[in-house]
């Protein structure tokens, strides 16, 4: 089973525990609704909805790394546990989609900055990609031409000035 190659549905993927840890805070798997089954310790520890009692966190509460000889964290012990085995009920592989769409996001936004925006953005490429290697140059080029014509011909012609 992989992601869909929907790109909607691709950065839904990230966006869950992003959101949470934004509007909860970093503790935010300790919310009753939240909490995983089996207890799970982590560094992250005295920021906002920590719910855990203070004694639990060590005999230095302040301490937030391990190993510490100060008595701070100590690693969760794996003893008695059964060692994770993943199931798979069908053809699992990693093949390329049948209709790549790699540029036309590129191509978009380009197409969507005004001419100062796309002004200032063949500047500041045009200046780091002046330093690189012609090897690097060619092939962002490429990469640029293949989104827009007129966004690989801009940074080319400012690639060149640079280097005068």
């Amino acid at each position: 089973m992989d992601f869909s190659d929907d790109k909607m549905l691709q950065g839904r993927t990230f966006s869950y525990s992003d959101t949470q840890r934004y509007r909860v805070g970093p503790n935010y798997l300790q919310l009753p609704v939240n909490a995983p089954k089996a207890p799970v310790r982590t560094n992250q520890c005295r920021a906002q909805m920590d719910l855990r009692d203070p004694r639990e966190i060590g005999e230095h509460p302040h301490i937030n790394y391990e190993p510490s000889m100060l008595g701070g964290l100590e690693e969760a012990s794996i003893e008695g546990r059964a060692p994770h085995q993943q199931t798979n009920n069908g053809a699992v592989m990693s093949a390329p989609i049948d209709r790549p769409n790699n540029y036309s996001q590129a191509d978009h936004t380009y197409r969507s900055f005004e001419d100062w925006e796309r002004d200032e953005l063949i500047k500041n490429l045009s200046e780091a990609l002046g330093v690189c290697d012609k090897k690097i140059q060619d092939a962002m080029i490429e990469h640029f031409t293949k989104a827009d014509e007129d966004y690989g011909r801009r940074v080319k012609e400012g690639i060149e000035m640079k280097m005068k």
